[in-house]
């Protein structure tokens, strides 16, 4: 056994111990990291195996067990996949929600407007009808102004 195989051995099962962890406390991550280590451990642990096979003769390379890496790897990918789908997920999500906070902020902010609008509006039209000839000054001024801009 050499150091590969010691380091592997030691990460995977390490792996193992983060997975049952995280799953415990269903932390996606946790789950993820510990199923990576666990591929990296066994993929170190299949190269030093592979040195081993290599220093002994190539008669024992056919004994290394590369078949449960490609699960394993097949297992960290579906893994990955998932936690990208409902991270998606759950950023939609957030974002609709958003959008619909947004969307009732600017129909309360638009109603107040109008009814401010009207409110301005409606004490113009009492001003004007109590003094009738200061509102006529007014426009005329106004309107001397603007012959005098143009």
């Amino acid at each position: 056994m050499n150091k590969d195989n010691l380091e592997g051995s030691v990460r995977s099962t390490m792996g193992k111990v983060e997975q049952g962890l995280g799953e415990i406390s269903n932390d996606k991550s946790a789950v993820t990291q510990g199923r990576y280590d666990q591929v990296a451990g066994k993929a170190q642990s299949a190269v030093g195996s592979v040195k081993d096979a290599i220093t002994r003769g190539a008669g024992a390379v056919a004994a290394v067990d590369l078949s449960t890496l490609g699960d394993d790897v097949a297992k960290l990918t579906q893994t990955v996949s998932d936690l990208v789908q409902k991270q998606a997920s759950s950023a939609r999500d957030q974002v609709v929600g958003a959008v619909g906070t947004v969307a009732d902020n600017i129909s309360q902010a638009t109603s107040a407007t109008q009814d401010n609008l009207a409110s301005l509006e409606a004490n113009l039209g009492e001003r004007i009808q109590k003094n009738p000839w200061t509102a006529v000054a007014i426009a005329a001024l106004m309107g001397l102004l603007i012959g005098k801009i143009s």
